[in-house]
């Protein structure tokens, strides 16, 4: 089966996540990464500078997607507790959309360039911290929950997702939130 030409930078970028997954990233050369995306090795190099930089790009994608969903939940004027189920809604949303460039782009972090490495970083500490305000609001004053440790516990778990859970087995993405929620029942009223 002929695979569809790549005629931009995304769809390069999608090709090259299938040769990582293929044969990982260190493994993976252009010319892999050529054939996946059905071009030739020259023109891969129309589009990107270089293997990395096709890595940074997928971080790009990871961090874009769940950043544009995270932006229109906390801004919505929902409760808090309605905001936390939506920020956990999104996570795996995202997980599940992107799932390939998470399970590349936390597998080979490593393999960032510095600049990617750092702007991935600090994108995830911000969205910890986005996180934990939101705790803090949901939790009762008193509760003795650190939310700074809550808030990175679900989270690790949250970006594991592409690890363990598997969409098309017999636990929907809403029972899924619906199972972290009870997990976390504490900090959810019972409205």
């Amino acid at each position: 089966m002929a695979r569809e030409r790549a005629t931009d930078t995304t769809a390069l970028v999608a090709a090259a996540a299938e040769a990582f997954r293929r044969k990982g990233y260190r493994n993976a050369t252009i010319d892999d990464i050529a054939e996946a995306a059905g071009i030739s090795r020259p023109t891969v190099y129309k589009y990107t500078r270089s293997k990395q930089h096709l890595l940074d790009l997928m971080v790009d994608e990871v961090t874009g997607d769940l950043g544009r969903r995270i932006k229109v939940i906390l801004g919505s004027g929902e409760p808090p507790e309605a905001r936390l189920r939506g920020m956990i809604s999104a996570h795996i949303e995202a997980a599940l959309a992107n799932r390939t460039f998470y399970a590349i782009v936390f597998s080979e972090e490593v393999e960032l360039s510095d600049q990617g490495r750092e702007i991935f970083r600090s994108w995830a500490h911000a969205r910890t911290q986005d996180f934990r305000l939101l705790l803090d609001e949901c939790l009762p004053s008193g509760a003795g929950v650190d939310t700074t440790i809550a808030a990175n516990l679900v989270l690790s778990m949250l970006a594991t997702l592409y690890r363990w859970y598997d969409p098309a087995g017999p636990i929907t993405p809403g029972k899924l939130s619906d199972q972290i929620e009870k997990v976390l029942g504490a900090l959810f009223s019972s409205d």
